[in-house]
């Protein structure tokens, strides 16, 4: 498997933008000589436009969770994925950002480095943990050696997961504001404390995620992160989000307002659409931002998974009468968002209604409104504009905190410990819109809100529950992979699930 010969190959694909480019040092420089500054730059871009890849992250992830929909070459929306997209989404995540990681690494050891070394781990349990939950076992150990290891040996998700978790241990205990300070971070800004809320927060993600399986481990750990914040911080405001904030013009913009300027392929769903405005009681205001007027002058999404000539022909005309994703999103400088502050009010929101952490159910109620509110307040003026633009205000005066709380107090989603996990799972679903791998991944371990199968998929009347392995690793990395799908416990296909996916 080639993704792991070189730490410096950058995969170009034309037909999903150029994320990166084929880069090998052919003088292959020694670590002294290696710039931290420009691989934690070059690190931060090349994995959040994968993330936010049109073909990747737009369409087998927020098509499949049906936060959009494709009203044009509808093939992503009824479940038949691109293999060359696989192919190159695995080795981009290894082989460009992965690896550029590990070398960060080794140079931050090299360098006696902490704060370096601390950044490194985050963003390796971030990639490393996104590679697992969406495809299940997978090389892990034995990756990022640079022993030029072409056939790696996979690993259990249960064995990656436990290490990921000790790493951002580790990551905690090195990141400090007061030690030598880095460079590069497009980020944060430098901003060691801001990494170090990240690694914490991130942490409660995977032990949430892995609570299924282990709920004595998530119990301590997370209550051990929640009850001692001066040594474990997490995200406290929007401030602290994991965005990256792309810039107004090529090749630093966004990956969807890129797309946009030559393609008109995607709308929003139907479903969520349905659920905030046209079978909502009251309205989710958030809808204004998600969406754009359709042609008939209100909100109209478009269903998932129709074959092209019925999206071509849907409610008279598919592409004039259904609503374009929002304005906010197709912009340039739209952030790309790897964790925001709301996901982790909801995580903590789960969690004290579990018992993880102290509180219950009145607790975990606190957390699940400040989590709608948080979300709210993440889209600032840009949302009381677009509100005031498309419905108009109630009042003038009101902000995100005014939407939010009216919303809340007149819509069908306030807090009943009876149904936390429907409440929670939805407010989640929408608050993490347009962040499609996450919110994949999410809809599979919590099942709300409950989705309809693609109208025309091609999956036996299922959605996916995970990708398949890339079609690469079978030719290269054969006998791994077989123990790969061993491990899985299943078929590689899209139905298998992985090992946390207990529900």
């Amino acid at each position: 498997m080639a993704a792991f010969l070189s730490a410096f190959l950058f995969i170009f694909d034309s037909c999903t933008k150029n994320f990166e480019e084929i880069n090998t040092d052919n003088n292959n420089p020694t670590l002294d000589k290696a710039a931290p500054d420009m691989l934690l730059t070059n690190i931060v871009e090349s994995l959040t436009d994968r993330v936010q890849e049109i073909f990747f992250g737009e369409e087998m992830g927020n098509c499949w969770v049906q936060q959009q929909a494709k009203v044009q070459y509808t093939d992503e929306d009824r479940y038949i994925y691109r293999t060359s997209v696989v192919n190159i989404s695995w080795t981009s995540l290894y082989a460009a950002s992965g690896m550029d990681v590990q070398t960060l690494y080794n140079v931050a050891v090299e360098r006696q480095h902490d704060n370096y070394k601390g950044v490194s781990l985050v963003l390796k349990a971030y990639i490393a943990s996104l590679i697992t939950d969406l495809w299940g076992p997978v090389p892990y150990s034995q990756a990022w050696t640079g022993s030029g290891n072409s056939s790696p040996a996979y690993d259990s998700q249960e064995s990656i997961y436990l290490d990921l978790l000790a790493k951002l241990d580790t990551a905690n205990m090195l990141l400090d504001p007061d030690g030598d300070p880095i460079l590069g971070d497009i980020l944060y800004d430098n901003d060691i404390m801001k990494w170090k809320k990240f690694a914490n927060s991130l942490k409660l993600r995977l032990l949430l995620r892995m609570s299924g399986r282990n709920s004595g481990l998530a119990t301590s750990e997370m209550g051990k992160i929640v009850g001692d914040p001066a040594t474990y911080p997490i995200f406290e405001a929007n401030a602290d989000n994991a965005a990256l904030q792309y810039l107004g013009s090529a090749p630093n913009n966004h990956p969807v307002n890129e797309n946009r300027k030559t393609r008109d392929d995607h709308r929003v769903s139907k479903t969520i659409i349905d659920l905030q405005w046209t079978n909502s009681p009251y309205v989710d205001w958030r809808v204004c931002l998600y969406a754009e007027l359709s042609g008939n002058n209100t909100y109209e999404g478009m269903p998932n998974g129709l074959t092209s000539s019925q999206a071509a022909s849907y409610n008279e005309n598919g592409i004039k009468n259904t609503s374009k994703l929002g304005n906010y999103f197709t912009a340039a400088t739209c952030p790309g968002m790897l964790m925001s502050f709301a996901e982790l009010k909801f995580i903590l929101a789960e969690a004290a209604h579990k018992g993880y952490i102290p509180g219950g159910d009145t607790k975990a109620g606190e957390y699940y409104l400040e989590g709608i509110m948080t979300s709210y307040a993440q889209f600032g003026d840009d949302l009381v504009a677009a509100v005031d633009n498309n419905l108009g205000l109630p009042s003038p005066t009101w902000d995100t905190d005014s939407l939010a709380l009216d919303f809340y107090a007149n819509d069908v989603w306030g807090w009943d410990p009876a149904n936390a996990m429907e409440l929670i799972g939805t407010q989640k679903w929408v608050a993490t819109f347009d962040q499609g791998l996450q919110s994949f991944i999410e809809w599979r371990r919590i099942g709300y809100p409950i989705l309809v199968p693609a109208a025309e998929g091609m999956n036996n009347g299922k959605i996916p529950v995970r990708f398949p392995y890339p079609t690469d690793e079978a030719a290269r990395n054969p006998s791994n992979l077989a123990e790969g799908i061993s491990l899985l416990g299943g078929t590689d296909d899209l139905n298998t699930r992985v090992w946390w996916d207990v529900d």
